[in-house]
């Protein structure tokens, strides 16, 4: 049952944002208020836990890229800079915005989470460059576009306004990064 809420959670998420009452949750799942209480006795452990899981899947993805032998570093970069997680594809930008703004502590859980992966880019970015796969770079430099350039692209006015999904952008801005705008090889 506890999967099942967290699932009409998400559903309510992408409808309603995090605003949604634990009355719409009852409604939509067709149960009592005191069914969803006995599994989270808040909405803040609700969408603690649906943090806790998004941050789940992305470090199982990441470790997944990162261990694929078959993948080359640039791979390996490119396929972390474009996890998304699957069940927040197409609202994860403004769940963000929302987390931050009224479950400042989950946001923190989640926050942490992102800083741990940027840790993982950067020692695949390093590694890169010690190999000669990447031309000798200021890392430090480099990391704070990526971070600006995520943050700029999960801009919700951003996406609507050019009328692009997240996972077309982010694919864009990888691509650049990666191999520049150049024609020249």
């Amino acid at each position: 049952m506890k999967e099942r809420i967290a699932k009409a959670a998400i559903a309510l998420f992408h409808e309603k944002g995090i605003k949604f009452t634990m009355s719409d949750l009852a409604s939509y799942l067709g149960v009592s208020k005191s069914t969803l209480y006995e599994h989270f006795p808040s909405k803040d452990e609700l969408v603690g836990y649906v943090v806790d899981q998004t941050n789940e899947e992305t470090e199982r993805r990441f470790w997944e890229i990162t261990q694929d032998s078959s993948l080359t570093i640039s791979e390996k970069l490119k396929g972390i800079l474009l996890i998304v997680p699957e069940d927040f594809q197409h609202s994860y930008v403004r769940l963000f915005a929302e987390l931050q703004r009224y479950h400042p502590e989950q946001w923190s859980k989640l926050d942490q989470a992102i800083d741990e992966e940027w840790e993982i880019i950067t020692k695949l970015v390093e590694d890169g460059i010690s190999s000669g796969v990447f031309r000798p770079t200021h890392v430090p430099t480099l990391i704070q576009i990526l971070q600006a350039s995520f943050e700029a692209i999960f801009e919700q006015p951003y996406l609507a306004t050019n009328q692009v999904t997240l996972q077309e952008s982010l694919s864009t801005m990888v691509d650049i990064i990666l191999h520049g705008i150049s024609k020249e090889s």
